[in-house]
């Protein structure tokens, strides 16, 4: 008959694995490589795109100088392209051109954007 070897229950009598730091230099370092690597692949994505499909150009020599809604879908819109301004017909799935104007029927002042527009406001309101 074979015994069986008895379980001895003394502290440091059975061998415990050595517990590891579930958050060490190696590993915090390996997760900001791979946050690095994924930055910088989204960034090189919207590069390409950017490069390729033409999306990040703006309009520099276009600009929309006004709108009038003429309708609920429906607009008058006034730009100007290359010192030349144009009010064009707006309407779903169509554009049209109105008129061509040799001579800016509205001035262009940079400085008459929001913040002259808000000094107006504000000068009226004190003057009340």
């Amino acid at each position: 008959m074979q015994t069986e070897p008895a379980l001895s229950l003394a502290p440091g009598s059975m061998a415990r694995p050595a517990m590891q730091d579930p958050v060490s230099f190696a590993m915090l370092g390996q997760l900001l490589m791979g946050l690095v690597i994924v930055i910088m692949a989204i960034l090189l994505v919207l590069w390409l795109i950017k490069r390729f499909t033409g999306l990040g150009v703006q309009g520099r020599h276009l600009k929309v100088i006004a709108a009038l809604p003429l309708g609920t879908r429906e607009k008058a819109v006034l730009i100007e392209v290359g010192g030349r301004q144009l009010l064009l017909g707006v309407a779903p799935g169509r554009v049209s051109l109105l008129e061509r104007f040799d001579q800016p029927v509205v001035e262009t002042d940079p400085g008459a954007g929001f913040g002259a527009r808000l000094r107006e406001v504000l000068e009226r309101k004190e003057r009340q």
